[in-house]
């Protein structure tokens, strides 16, 4: 009779237990990252009797979650591939509707300053037509200021948004080193044979969540824990412990931001291991999107100064005065920024080359940025010059009077490079003072990075644009008169010719006009290839192509990760329909092993009525 009674009773508390799990699904049917729970059952040890073994009842084993390790895998990493390329997209997109819109865009503009040169060249005695190339002179430069101020803008709301991430991973890996010590405990209860569910579930979400971030390598433990390694195998989570990481600022720029990791022998900069997530997405823009437009912005910004600037300054304006420089940069022309690890204290500077002394300047112009460092090789090599884009070096040759070093391009080259000239840019280094330079000093020079930004019109009243030559020209072969020593026609120290000039005024002369407006069409640019307006085109059409792209992969690993939520969903995931089935099964177990206590009762009941 009692073996009857123990049977049911277990059998009782099976279904009782079945019952528990199965509303607790129910229950988190909605509970973002919940994993569908089962009760495991095993038969109890049969008893042996003379008739043969008699069954027992019923244990649970166990209560385990619907889990596969490949799957959650699968999920992360869709999770981490398209928080990137989402990320890469938006900011993307961003920059492109920059660049393209036709109400902020350069095109129109520029188009608009050489339809100005070209009526004051029509008319170049007019007052009114000179007023118009300074409003447009004005309007195109203010144009380069607001892209440039923009792109700034994005690349401040990114670093924003790379602190903001940076601060989330570190919450979550101290949540996540937190949730090793709770499973530890939980796990030490049962002596290894039972899971916390419920906190396995609680640490899948959380790593999923950094997941979204960056892209992690999960490592699980045999008691239940789990160890976050981030790049080339640097730890973030292990055991109960978490790593803490932080924002660093450049070596040579001190708006560009870096990752780095605390360690206890300082921070390691480990921006190079970081990839996935939103946090990669969002380096990842910064470095193929936002700097290279706008550092060619500034290319094509430095370029126009260099050609009108050189034009502009051959002529006279009104007044019959040399002419002045069309545009002008504010501040430093080409920033230089020197390494805070230098020992040397000596002043490097940089400007753009005169087109008038160096034709190919602006066609050499790059819109790298370029690291300077003083090597004292020998061999007519004392500086290397690298190109930041491509990591190509050249050798230069220091020339010093006077304390300073002029810097040119060396006799000898490395066998591997492709650059034949300076990049449209002087370098000097300055040592007086007392002031020195160190083997390994090292500056950042950036010719274009900040050049949209700095631009602006140098001149104010309309009379000084040079629009004549005031250069005497043949009547009859309609040639500018040479100067002649002797009968010998005059050249300058370079070579070019000394041509006779009228001295005063001459406001008929359109020639310097035609000039500065025939710039329009010059292939001036991109190693004269490319116009102005061809230059800003590649802008334009280089963004949009990398922003379609972009949209194209978002789209793609929104797709798998879809696929990878649907697997672990259909997997982990609870359904109504079967758990409303399991609840009327278990129900019907219960009753059943109650209905046997019942039997087992009126059994009893009639064993005492019979001894009686």
């Amino acid at each position: 009779m009692s073996g009857l009674l123990a049977t049911s009773l277990s059998g009782l508390m099976a279904a009782q237990r079945a019952l528990e799990t199965t509303q607790n699904n129910i229950s988190n049917v909605n509970t973002d990252g919940y994993s569908r729970q089962q009760v495991e059952q095993g038969t109890k040890p049969a008893q042996f009797t003379g008739d043969g073994y008699v069954g027992q009842g019923v244990n649970v084993t166990n209560i385990t979650r619907s889990y596969d390790q490949f799957v959650n895998k699968q999920l992360s990493s869709s999770t981490s591939a398209f928080g990137d390329a989402d990320r890469y997209h938006q900011l993307a997109t961003s920059v492109d509707n920059i660049t393209a819109d036709s109400s902020t865009g350069i095109a129109p503009v520029l188009n608009r300053f050489f339809n100005a040169l070209s009526s004051v060249s029509s008319d170049p005695s007019s007052i009114p037509s000179r007023q118009v190339l300074l409003s447009e002179a004005n309007a195109l430069t203010q144009s380069f200021n607001t892209i440039g101020g923009k792109f700034e803008e994005i690349r401040t709301l990114n670093n924003n948004d790379i602190g903001a991430k940076i601060n989330d991973i570190n919450s979550l890996a101290a949540s996540i080193a937190d949730l090793n010590v709770q499973i530890t405990a939980n796990v030490g209860k049962a002596q290894g044979l039972k899971q916390p569910n419920d906190l396995l579930d609680k640490q899948d979400a959380l790593l999923s969540k950094l997941s979204e971030i960056v892209n992690v390598s999960v490592v699980p433990q045999k008691d239940g824990t789990s160890s976050v390694f981030i790049g080339n195998g640097q730890a973030l989570v292990l055991n109960g412990g978490a790593a803490t990481f932080t924002t660093l600022q450049s070596q040579f720029d001190p708006s560009k931001l870096e990752v780095g990791i605390k360690t206890a022998n300082g921070t390691i900069d480990i921006t190079n291991q970081i990839s996935g997530g939103s946090l990669g997405g969002a380096l990842r823009f910064r470095d193929e999107v936002l700097d290279p437009a706008q550092q060619k912005l500034g290319q094509v910004t430095a370029g126009l100064a260099m050609e009108v600037n050189a034009v502009h300054e051959k002529g006279f304006d009104l007044n019959g005065t040399a002419g002045l420089a069309l545009f002008n940069f504010s501040g430093t022309a080409v920033p230089v920024i020197q390494s805070s690890l230098n020992t040397g204290n000596a002043t490097v500077t940089a400007s753009f080359q005169d087109v008038n002394v160096n034709p190919s300047a602006t066609a050499n112009l790059d819109f790298s940025d370029y690291k300077l460092k003083y090597v004292n090789a020998g061999g007519g090599v004392d500086y290397t010059l690298t190109r930041i884009r491509d990591n190509q070096v050249i050798n230069l040759t220091a020339t010093t009077v006077a304390g300073i070093s002029t810097l040119s391009f060396a006799t000898t080259q490395p066998a591997n490079t492709n650059i034949t000239a300076l990049p449209g840019i002087d370098i000097k280094v300055d040592t007086n003072g007392g002031k020195t330079i160190s083997v390994g000093d090292e500056s950042m020079i950036r010719p274009t990075y900040s050049a949209a930004q700095k631009i602006g019109v140098n001149i104010t009243d309309p009379k000084k644009i040079a629009a004549a030559t005031n250069i005497e020209v043949d009547p009859v072969t309609n040639l500018p008169v040479q100067k002649l020593a002797g009968g010998v026609p005059v050249v300058d120290a370079l070579g070019n010719p000394v041509y006779v000039t009228i001295n005063g005024p001459m406001p008929g002369d359109n020639r310097n006009a035609l000039q500065l407006a025939n710039l329009k069409d010059k292939l001036s640019m991109l190693g004269g290839s490319a116009s102005f307006n061809d230059a800003y085109g590649q802008i334009v059409s280089g963004v949009g192509t990398l922003t379609q792209a972009a949209g194209l992969s978002s789209s793609a690993q929104q797709t798998l990760l879809n696929q990878a939520k649907g697997a672990r969903e259909s997997l982990a995931g609870v359904n109504l329909d079967e758990e409303a089935a399991n609840l009327i099964k278990f129900q019907q177990a219960y009753q059943a092993s109650a209905q046997s206590i019942s039997v087992a009762r009126s059994l009893f009941d009639t064993l005492l009525g019979a001894v009686k």
